[in-house]
Protein backbone atom coordinates (compact mmCIF):
# COMPACT_ATOMS: atom_id res chain seq x y z
CA UNK A 1 0.00 0.00 0.00
CA UNK A 2 1.31 3.53 -1.17
CA UNK A 3 2.26 5.73 1.81
CA UNK A 4 0.40 9.43 2.16
CA UNK A 5 2.35 12.13 2.46
CA UNK A 6 2.59 13.59 5.46
CA UNK A 7 0.88 17.19 5.62
CA UNK A 8 2.68 19.97 7.86
CA UNK A 9 3.36 23.37 8.78
CA UNK A 10 6.87 23.14 6.70
CA UNK A 11 4.77 22.87 3.43
CA UNK A 12 2.85 26.21 3.96
CA UNK A 13 5.49 29.43 3.16
CA UNK A 14 4.69 32.77 4.47
CA UNK A 15 3.37 35.35 2.55
CA UNK A 16 5.97 36.71 0.09
CA UNK A 17 8.44 34.11 0.84
CA UNK A 18 7.66 31.56 -1.42
CA UNK A 19 9.77 30.38 -4.36
CA UNK A 20 8.88 28.37 -7.41
CA UNK A 21 10.76 24.82 -7.48
CA UNK A 22 11.98 23.68 -11.25
CA UNK A 23 12.19 20.49 -12.27
CA UNK A 24 16.01 19.02 -13.12
CA UNK A 25 14.31 18.80 -16.97
CA UNK A 26 12.56 22.72 -16.55
CA UNK A 27 15.65 24.69 -15.56
CA UNK A 28 15.70 28.36 -15.58
CA UNK A 29 18.15 28.08 -19.14
CA UNK A 30 14.78 26.24 -20.71
CA UNK A 31 12.41 28.01 -19.84
CA UNK A 32 10.91 29.77 -22.60
CA UNK A 33 9.64 33.33 -22.23
CA UNK A 34 10.04 34.83 -25.89
CA UNK A 35 6.46 36.42 -26.22
CA UNK A 36 6.73 34.33 -29.61
CA UNK A 37 5.08 31.10 -27.14
CA UNK A 38 2.76 33.35 -25.57
CA UNK A 39 -0.90 32.14 -26.11
CA UNK A 40 -4.51 33.46 -25.01
CA UNK A 41 -7.38 31.11 -24.72
CA UNK A 42 -10.87 32.58 -26.81
CA UNK A 43 -13.86 30.12 -27.23
CA UNK A 44 -15.84 31.15 -30.16
CA UNK A 45 -19.52 30.16 -30.31
CA UNK A 46 -20.57 28.47 -33.41
CA UNK A 47 -23.91 27.14 -34.68
CA UNK A 48 -24.23 23.51 -35.29
CA UNK A 49 -23.88 24.24 -39.19
CA UNK A 50 -20.90 26.24 -39.29
CA UNK A 51 -19.19 23.71 -36.34
CA UNK A 52 -20.15 20.70 -39.02
CA UNK A 53 -18.65 22.81 -41.54
CA UNK A 54 -15.04 23.95 -39.69
CA UNK A 55 -14.72 20.08 -39.14
CA UNK A 56 -15.60 18.56 -42.32
CA UNK A 57 -12.58 21.33 -43.82
CA UNK A 58 -10.51 20.05 -41.36
CA UNK A 59 -10.87 16.57 -42.15
CA UNK A 60 -10.82 17.27 -46.16
CA UNK A 61 -7.52 19.55 -45.79
CA UNK A 62 -5.90 17.64 -42.65
CA UNK A 63 -5.75 20.59 -40.35
CA UNK A 64 -7.26 21.21 -36.77
CA UNK A 65 -9.82 23.90 -36.23
CA UNK A 66 -7.19 25.72 -34.19
CA UNK A 67 -5.13 26.39 -37.60
CA UNK A 68 -7.88 27.50 -39.54
CA UNK A 69 -9.44 29.88 -37.37
CA UNK A 70 -6.04 31.59 -36.86
CA UNK A 71 -5.87 31.28 -40.94
CA UNK A 72 -9.18 32.89 -41.29
CA UNK A 73 -8.40 35.56 -38.19
CA UNK A 74 -5.40 36.49 -40.25
CA UNK A 75 -6.70 36.89 -43.18
CA UNK A 76 -9.57 38.82 -41.53
CA UNK A 77 -6.91 41.36 -39.96
CA UNK A 78 -5.19 42.12 -42.67
CA UNK A 79 -8.29 43.00 -44.85
CA UNK A 80 -9.39 45.23 -42.39
CA UNK A 81 -6.08 47.22 -42.01
CA UNK A 82 -6.20 47.31 -46.17
CA UNK A 83 -9.46 49.08 -45.94
CA UNK A 84 -8.41 51.64 -43.12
Amino acid sequence: MLKTASLTSGLVSKKGQASPTLSPEASPATVKTSTADYYKALTVKLDRKRYESLKIMGLKLDKKSQEMLVEALDLYLEHLAQRQ
